[in-house]
């Protein structure tokens, strides 16, 4: 995977607490991170979203 900000290698990091598991991913070369759990749910909201306009198209014109 690569960096979103110098284009650098990411690496995956699992975090482990007594609530929660966590998965991140780390730019080796910057720093920066980022929240895989929280980057899937966004795209899986969106396509919940998509599918149930969708489906309103769909029942529209008929």
């Amino acid at each position: 995977m690569m960096c979103l900000k110098c284009r650098g290698f990411m690496m995956f990091e699992r975090q482990y607490t007594q609530d929660s598991r966590r998965l991140y991913a780390r730019c080796l070369n910057c720093g920066f991170w980022l929240d895989l759990a929280d980057l899937l749910r966004f795209f899986h909201q969106v396509l919940e979203a998509g599918l149930k306009d969708l489906k309103l198209r769909v029942t529209i014109p008929s």
